[in-house]
């Protein structure tokens, strides 16, 4: 066991990057990024006002543990409550070095050593989908329940912005969630992960030492859509740096990774290749509808609100030599929310032919909840799924690009496109929609307006360079950059 406190938010941090958890300890505090409190609930998945949705559902006594001295404290306090049965908003969870602050600890018939009653966990979640990092949290405050009250609770609860419960069986995870506390706690006491760069790693305010690191030893992992199991897999043959997975033979690598496709192998040989000669491999020439009108759409999103408050298009007439213009239809409230979708179906209506071009799976993911939600005609609805491109798959499928993700703004940046806010984001925008709320500062909406512009356009953009540009013939002959 660990001599360090293990807190449910290492479980988080985990998921999104190992070093996240090893930095915080044993890093420099002068290179940590500061990130504000709401962009930390965006990124955490919960939600502001959680318990008002909390309230809605369950009756409950609030612990405040900052008004306390200190945790153990707070801790006492919970467990007086605890002694006298009451549903408990903000509790604290503490067994020797384990410390937990779970939504809501509800109190349900049964036997415990508290009575005839035994506690069960709640979270408040801003994100539909249950992820590992979210059972393991609700595991863990379930496994310190049980060293208290003396019985293991069966399931554990999480509930969404609109008020649904989602459970799942604490005993299914149980194994799983071991084999992770034991790689954090090896962490918590000084063992450093191995050199990794994901995705997750943009969400730690320890971003640039992850970079800095993986490219410093050229790991192997800086190839794109390379995952820690295929990292462990290439190192168990000797492939540890880009430049051993640019050099390698792909039909070798089939020979040693049987289970793995050779198209995967070959993307993992050419991303290698590209990331040492630093120029683009485009593999195929996408094929794009010729249409009279061609919408590029972002939506801008606040799930700790439940709200999506902005839907915005630029709209490209293929037939006039004519600038393509940006519409936003934006929601200064979630009653507006509605209003804006019926204005945005209006807008589809009244053109004679269209395609929507997007990128990644969020936009047709929230049309799917609107439809849900508000409603549309199913003809609209055909044919807005069968005139929608993802622009991601499109890049992904046809070119390679010397960049190590392949979000919008990685590719848009690397096709020159220059966003207004250098601080722009998704979750960026959250915050700034937050401050607007706050202050009606019109300052504030110009700045989300024209970020959310930004993007459509940097959509645009890339639909664009794709057209345009075709395959090529490629050296083989390739050496590394000088350091």
């Amino acid at each position: 066991m660990s001599t360090e406190q293990l807190h449910a938010e290492h479980f988080y941090k985990f998921f999104q990057c190992p070093h996240w958890i090893w930095y915080d300890i044993y890093g420099d505090a002068k290179q940590k990024k500061h990130v504000p409190p709401l962009l930390d609930l965006i990124y955490k998945g919960k939600m502001v006002g959680a318990e008002t949705t909390l309230k809605n559902h369950k009756k409950f006594e609030e612990i405040k543990p900052e008004l306390f001295r200190d945790l153990d404290e707070a801790f006492m306090a919970t467990l007086e409550m605890m002694k006298q049965g009451k549903n408990i908003y903000h509790g604290v969870l503490m067994s020797e070095n384990w410390v937990g602050m779970p939504d809501l600890l509800e109190a349900r018939p049964g036997k415990s050593e508290f009575g005839d009653w035994e506690y069960v966990v709640y979270d408040a979640q801003s994100s539909l989908e249950l992820r590992d990092e979210n059972k393991f949290q609700l595991i863990f405050y379930s496994l310190i329940l049980e060293r208290l009250q003396g019985t293991r609770p069966k399931e554990a609860f999480a509930i969404d912005p609109q008020g649904n419960e989602r459970s799942f069986l604490v005993e299914d995870f149980v194994e799983q969630f071991h084999l992770t506390r034991l790689q954090i706690e090896k962490i918590l006491d000084g063992q450093k992960p191995p050199p990794f760069l994901k995705s997750g790693c943009k969400r730690t305010p320890w971003y640039s030492l992850c970079v800095e690191e993986t490219k410093g030893c050229n790991d192997v992992s800086l190839v794109y859509k390379l995952s820690q199991a295929d990292q462990r897999r290439l190192y168990d043959i000797g492939i540890t740096t880009v430049q051993d997975m640019a050099n390698a033979d792909v039909n070798d690598l089939q020979t040693k990774l049987e289970d793995w496709s050779f198209d995967k192998l070959v993307r993992f040989n050419n991303q290698a290749k590209v990331l040492i000669s630093g120029e683009p491999m485009i593999t195929r020439k996408p094929e794009f509808p010729e249409v009279k009108h061609e919408i590029y759409f972002d939506i801008e999103s606040d799930p700790t609100r439940d709200i999506d408050y902005l839907l915005g298009i630029v709209v490209k007439d293929t037939t006039k030599n004519s600038e393509p213009e940006y519409k936003y239809f934006l929601a200064k409230n979630k009653e507006e929310e509605p209003e804006i979708w019926k204005k945005f179906l209006d807008f589809l209506v009244g053109l004679e032919d269209f395609v929507i071009y997007h990128y990644a799976f969020y936009e047709r993911q929230v049309f799917d909840r609107l439809v849900l939600r508000y409603g549309a005609p199913s003809t609209l609805v055909n044919k807005f799924k069968e005139n929608t491109i993802d622009l991601h798959l499109k890049v992904v499928e046809s070119v390679v690009l010397p960049l190590y993700f392949y979000s919008l703004k990685d590719v848009a940046k690397y096709f020159g496109y220059k966003w207004n806010a250098s601080d722009a984001g998704g979750a960026e925008s959250v915050v700034w929609f937050s401050e607007w709320l706050d202050k009606k500062d019109d300052s504030i909406l110009k700045k989300i307006l024209k970020y959310n512009e930004d993007d459509v356009r940097a959509t645009l953009l890339i639909k664009e360079w794709l057209s345009q540009h075709k395959p090529q013939k490629r050296k083989e002959k390739l050496d590394l950059p000088e350091e």
